[in-house]
């Protein structure tokens, strides 16, 4: 999946630190009246340059690419964003300086904010004390009270949409925002527009948006604010919808004094959360603080601002960019380039594993320890996808646990493992709750953001993501980048998450396929379903996971298979006959952007819960939507005569 206009860099340093880059070799030094410095950022729809106008004040401009220009419906696109936020004014948002839409390069400046972004400085310092979060709330809240005035919805409210300023925070990026009330009309039809960890309930449906969906987003950021994690992420983008629209939030963790205004902006029902201006009304007047944020903060703002003085001390100096100088992010894009890109990796180090033999019983133990021993060498190897594939994982995880939990593993939960509630995610893994406690296992998953521990249980090499309580057991001797996952959703204690994987590696050896799935999608092989006698260029295949395939290649395609929830309606859906007694269905819950074609076709429908479907993504950044389709039709007709006959 990818969004449009979220926060990134190109060509430059993540880290502590975000760089800019010179302007090309004989590239223009100014854009109207500014003189530019150098290069923020790029992605697959534009660019972003930092600039100074006549005043002396610095300003972010955003370009669209040149290639785009004759596009006219992305053209009209940027021209919304430009009346958007022209409109958007307050003090807790980056102001609209300037603009040319009907120019040969259209472009949009803002003032440009020294700061340094929430998703970095929460990653990089920890979650925010409650001071500072309340301050972060009570800015948000006057941001989005601001933009609900001029009948706006933000739609994309996030941690890198945020940037805490010296004075507080500014809510920045209006490119996919609208009017209130109107659906999900900037891409294709049915389209969901947004980050899916900040998503609402509504955005997540394909619904009309209202005020009250940044509100759900609000209570999102600050979760994660809180915490360090969002409440709804999961090991995948659909997951995470899921779990938005179905899934209550655990808020444990949250400082008591948040927890209650937190618990209102995420409840399920837009009607229920709170306004902006009830959410400024319950924190009331903060004191004023000349520091708002933890001390690291500041001191990373002072040196942007020294940064920015000394770029423009010597007016010579502004004419010759050095190659690196450091310098805070604004409303840079999300490279467009593959769908590799599109999952955010979460940074840590891995978690010690260590095996703990005595009385003759193998304790497992994952929590991180510096004096635990480190373990033997693996002995077991996961079976391969193939095996893996048909698994009823909801028949599986049960079993393997037994009857019962041992006590105090999970002191939330019910230790009758028959009052669990087990339900099929969308990758046919399987979700388990039971009164605050939670397990969530996905079977031949991708392995974006765990770390290879070194360690080994009941045989089998073990990673970990973070300080979550998340666990992946890895692939065989080839080193694959897929496992089973196993996420209790808590970072305080992993004693229910050593108890699962335990259990699980201990029964891997009888696991057996489902004879009910050689009828389903969960058993195809994505990487088999397509091949270059329907595209000359497709590349070779990288299963991603077990029900992932990409071919990587200027013109990337990736096949994704998946049982995705789908809502209760009365409403036709819009379909797509591409040819040959083909039809594809127009609207979905993924979405997808100016360089990109998505082509999703249903295969089976399963009661009123889910749907079995194959998704074929054809992305290019140098190819519009129309061009990529006429590639993805022949590779979706060629996938669907290799699918299981129903």
């Amino acid at each position: 999946m990818t969004v449009a206009n979220s926060p990134a860099t190109a060509g430059s340093k993540w880290g502590s630190t975000e760089v800019i880059e010179p302007l090309a070799p004989g590239e223009s030094p100014m854009i109207g009246r500014y003189r530019i410095h150098g290069v923020l950022g790029a992605g697959g729809m534009g660019r972003v340059v930092l600039a100074t106008g006549p005043d002396g004040r610095f300003v972010a401009i955003k370009q669209i690419h040149t290639h785009l220009l004759d596009d006219r419906e992305f053209r009209a696109r940027f021209e919304r964003e430009v009346a958007i936020s022209a409109r958007v004014s307050g003090a807790f948002t980056a102001a609209v300086v300037d603009f040319d839409t009907s120019g040969e390069t259209p472009w949009l400046a803002s003032v440009f904010i020294a700061g340094v972004p929430l998703d970095r400085a929460v990653r990089e310092h920890g979650p925010l004390p409650v001071p500072a979060l309340r301050t972060l709330a009570s800015g948000l809240a006057s941001a989005l009270h601001s933009i609900h005035s001029t009948g706006l919805v933000h739609r994309d409210l996030k941690p890198a949409n945020v940037i805490l300023a010296a004075d507080g925070p500014r809510v920045i990026d209006f490119g996919i925002a609208q009017a209130a009330g109107i659906g999900a009309q900037l891409t294709e039809v049915g389209a969901v527009v947004g980050s899916p960890a900040y998503m609402s309930p509504e955005q997540a449906m394909s619904e009309p948006v209202t005020s009250a969906s940044d509100v759900f987003s609000l209570g999102s950021l600050l979760c994660m604010s809180a915490t360090g994690q969002s409440p709804f992420a999961a090991t995948s983008a659909p997951y995470t919808l899921f779990n938005i629209v179905h899934s209550e939030p655990q808020l444990d963790q949250v400082p008591a004094p948040l927890r209650e205004l937190i618990a209102g902006c995420l409840r399920k029902d837009p009607k229920a959360r709170p306004t902006p201006a009830q959410i400024l009304d319950y924190l009331g007047v903060l004191p004023v603080q000349a520091q708002p944020w933890p001390a690291q903060i500041h001191v990373e703002i002072g040196e942007q601002t020294g940064n920015l003085v000394a770029l423009t001390s010597d007016p010579e100096a502004t004419q010759i960019l050095p190659s690196h100088i450091p310098i805070p992010r604004q409303f840079t894009e999300v490279p467009m380039a593959t769908p590799k890109r599109r999952t955010a990796l979460r940074l840590g180090l891995a978690a010690v594993v260590a095996v703990v033999i005595a009385a003759g019983l193998t304790a497992v133990v994952l929590s991180g320890s510096e004096s635990a021993a480190p373990a033997a060498a693996p002995t077991a190897t996961l079976p391969t996808l193939d095996r893996l594939r048909g698994v009823d994982a909801c028949a599986w995880l049960p079993a393997a646990l037994g009857e019962s939990l041992p006590a105090g593993v999970a002191a939330k939960a019910s230790p009758d493992v028959s009052e669990w509630r087990w339900q099929s995610t969308s990758s046919w893994g399987c979700d388990g709750s039971s009164g605050g406690a939670r397990i969530a296992l996905e079977i031949g998953a991708a392995l974006d953001g765990f770390e290879s521990s070194g360690q080994v249980v009941n045989g089998y090499a073990l990673a970990r993501r973070g300080d979550d309580c998340a666990f992946a057991i890895e692939g065989g001797a080839q080193g694959q980048r897929w496992g089973i996952t196993v996420d209790t959703f808590s970072r305080s204690t992993c004693s229910l998450a050593d108890h699962v994987v335990d259990r699980l590696t201990a029964s891997l050896g009888e696991l057996h396929s489902d004879p009910a799935a050689q009828k389903s999608l969960s058993s195809v092989d994505p990487c088999a379903l397509v091949d270059n006698s329907a595209f000359a260029a497709l590349g070779a295949p990288v299963a991603k996971s077990a029900h992932v395939c990409e071919w990587p290649g200027a013109t990337n395609v990736q096949v994704t298979l998946s049982q995705p929830h789908q809502k209760q309606t009365s409403m036709e859906e819009e379909v797509i006959d591409i040819g040959d007694g083909v039809v594809v269905i127009k609207s979905s819950t993924l979405m997808v952007s100016a360089t990109e074609c998505q082509r999703i076709y249903r295969y089976r429908k399963i009661g009123q819960t889910f749907s079995e479907i194959v998704e074929v993504l054809v992305s290019d950044e140098k190819q519009n939507t129309s061009a990529l389709c006429k590639v993805a039709d022949p590779l979706v007709k060629q996938a669907v005569g290799r699918l299981p006959a129903q």
